[in-house]
């Protein structure tokens, strides 16, 4: 596993792990665990954007197939109300349970530790719907991914 550190982003580094794909919309990493099995967590410039973790519910639960778009979960940010929708069409194989509730201990360099939720998608073509770290990281430079989940744009004071 090797890091990739962007230096520059809102006054902080950020790292990309490159055993990862991601999902820009969302700012989720993205861990393909065979068998059509995905696993999906927040990436670091995703906990960059949202500023922190208050309380986490999510919308669906495990066996329920879902769409491309439907809601998975719901966090209270310290900026925002945020509905995090799935990437893919699916079944939710899994929830961390544990990250439920109040107080989410997400941010303490545990983003990419701690998965969110997994789907059983069935062998698909990660092309065309995940970015590799580098993409990820060339994405983030060049501004693609200045919104929180909310989808609000953010302002980088350096533009």
């Amino acid at each position: 596993m090797a890091l990739i550190v962007c230096q520059e982003f809102y006054g902080q580094s950020v790292t990309v792990e490159d055993r990862y794909l991601y999902y820009l919309p969302e700012h989720l990493w993205v861990e393909p665990a065979g068998e059509g099995l995905y696993r999906f967590g927040v990436s670091h410039a995703g906990a960059i954007l949202v500023n922190g973790f208050k309380y986490l519910e999510y919308a669906v639960a495990p066996g329920e197939a879902i769409n491309a778009g439907d809601s998975v979960f719901f966090v209270e940010t310290f900026k925002a109300m945020i509905n995090v929708t799935a990437p893919v069409t699916g079944v939710v194989a899994e929830l961390n349970e544990k990250l439920e509730g109040e107080g989410v201990k997400i941010l303490a360099e545990q983003y990419y530790s701690e998965f969110l939720f997994a789907m059983k998608c069935g062998e698909m073509d990660t092309a065309g719907f995940f970015l590799t770290a580098e993409q990820y990281l060339e994405a983030l430079q060049g501004g693609e991914g200045d919104h929180c989940g909310a989808g609000a744009r953010v302002m980088r004071r350096n533009r």
